[in-house]
Order: structure tokens, then sequence, then C-alpha cells
């Protein structure tokens, strides 16, 4: 029960989208450096491959580079003269700077990201302007002493409890089977 326990507990102290300004900011500019980025409080935590699940999900999108305003359609020259980057793309194909900029203003695009692709000739690795990351359900999170406290409190709760019923069923039960037998034996 003890190792099932997930330490730190956080707290949601606001949404990432919250954060945006009409300025153009790396995605990673958004959260201090105490700070976490997730949907939900649960993408904080596990491990695979000795990996925590949270480096290669938000702990890995601060890192990367994503271009994020408000309106980051208003900004996406600057961000094209910032970055050199002069191809643009959808999930799938790649498009012209008027539907890429199009399809932003039109869905109030948040992010951009810089990715690198391969062409077909593999003779050099290029970047390429995405679109994809939508912040709108970013939360913001951070360590929460309380909480933990709260926690931890809770699992010696349960242990103990659990302690107490295990030594009550031994004493009330399986020694009345075994010695209570026997005294009512001796009084006949």
């Amino acid at each position: 029960m003890v190792e099932d326990v997930q330490l730190p507990k956080y707290s949601k102290v606001g949404m990432l989208s919250d954060r945006m300004s009409d300025q153009v900011r790396l995605i990673g500019d958004l959260v201090k450096f105490n700070e976490k980025i997730a949907v939900y409080e649960h993408n904080l935590y596990g491990s695979y491959n000795g990996g925590s699940f949270y480096d290669k999900n938000g702990g890995w999108l601060v890192q990367q580079e994503y271009y994020c305003s408000k309106d980051i359609s208003k900004h996406l020259t600057d961000v094209v003269a910032k970055t050199g980057v002069n191809y643009f793309s959808n999930s799938i194909n790649f498009v012209q700077f008027s539907e890429f900029d199009k399809y932003l203003s039109q869905n109030n695009a948040n992010c951009i990201s810089v990715n690198n692709y391969n062409p077909l000739d593999n003779l050099e690795t290029r970047k390429k302007l995405m679109w994809g990351l939508e912040a709108d359900n970013m939360a913001v999170w951070q360590v929460s002493i309380i909480k933990t406290v709260f926690s931890v409190l809770q699992q010696i709760f349960f242990i103990v409890l659990g302690f107490l019923v295990v030594m009550s069923i031994y004493y009330k039960i399986l020694l009345y089977v075994i010695f209570g037998a026997k005294k009512d034996n001796n009084n006949i």
C-alpha cells in the first residue's frame, strides 16, 4: 500500500493559457523553475524504463521550441524571422505560409513548434513550423506540502488501522478458538 503512494502531491496553481500574453514567448518561459505542466496531476508521476513519464511529456515539452502567445497568428512573421524556418506543416503534409496562417487565425491557436524533419533526399535535417499543441487544458502544478503531509498521514492511519484489525482478530478470535475451547472443557 505504501509503495503506491505517489509523492510529492501537487496543487494546480493556474492554467498555462492564462500565463500567455500578446508577447511571443517560449513555452518553457511560461512556467517557473519549481512548476510543472500537465493536463492532470497523475501525469506528473510514474516511470518507465528508468525515466519518468513527466520527463517524456510535460518536462520534455517545456524544453522544446514551442512559441506561444494569446494570438500566435499575429506574430507568425516574427517567429519565422527569429527561427529562419521557411517550411510549414500541419500534422501530415507541408502547407503554404498563407494556409498555415489561416489555420492559426481560424482556430485561435496559441502555440506553434519548430520541429526537425528529414526530406526524401536525406541529405540534411531541416526545420519546419508546425501547429498541434493547444494549451487550453494544460495546467500548471506546484508541489503542495499540505497535500503531501495529509497523504502521508492518511497512509499511516490506514497502516495502523490494518495492524489493529489484525491484532484484534488474533487476540479475540484465534486465541479464543485455541484457549477458549480448552477453558470450556475444563469447566465440565
